[in-house]
């Protein structure tokens, strides 16, 4: 037999006081008094409740800047890009990245206590400290160092044999003594 619920007075006012103040999500102030996000709904849309804008943080802000202006993207064809470009690309790239990664890791602190103070919204809050955690900040140091070896792997120079088969194709194409023979040119002579 299913239990049934208990008729506890819902505190209206502070339900109230917590919509306006803009502060909290509406389905954080449910789960914190107990009731459903939508009966706050109703009650608000029929007392005519007025929610407060919640003021950005520094990430929202950003956020805002990038959906605003995005960035100028130059598509490059695949057929005009070089190994070698790409390579220096990932390898400028991953220096960017690593530089990124100090940062974070120099200021953790100063980071965390200011997600800490700015963030409202603790799902968020939590995924941003994830974000600058030992344990993210060490696997993509991990990432970064595994991008590099294969970068260096596929830049490194040729093997021995392949160095004697690539000069042997480069001696080939531009004739000489090393140059397959021809076929037999047929000489007529009409004098």
């Amino acid at each position: 037999m299913a239990k049934r619920k208990q008729n506890k007075a819902i505190d209206w006012k502070g339900i109230r006081s917590d919509y306006e103040a803009g502060v909290m999500t509406v389905r954080e102030i449910a789960r914190w008094y107990g009731i459903s996000d939508t009966a706050i709904h109703k009650k608000a849309k029929a007392e005519e409740w007025k929610r407060k804008e919640k003021p950005q943080s520094p990430f929202e802000e950003a956020r805002s800047q990038r959906a605003v202006a995005p960035p100028q993207v130059e598509i490059v064809q695949p057929a005009s890009v070089k190994p070698e470009a790409l390579t220096d690309r990932a390898r400028a790239l991953s220096g960017r990245l690593m530089d990124e990664l100090e940062t974070v890791t120099t200021h953790v602190g100063e980071l965390e206590d200011m997600i800490v103070q700015e963030e409202g919204d603790p799902r968020r809050r939590q995924a941003l400290l994830k974000a600058i955690s030992l344990g993210e900040r060490s696997k993509t140091l991990k990432d970064i160092a595994t991008t590099m070896k294969t970068l260096n792997e596929a830049s490194a120079p040729q093997g021995v044999k392949q160095q004697r088969q690539a000069a042997a194709e480069s001696a080939a194409s531009a004739g000489g003594r090393f140059a397959p023979r021809t076929g037999p040119r047929l000489v007529s002579s009409n004098n």
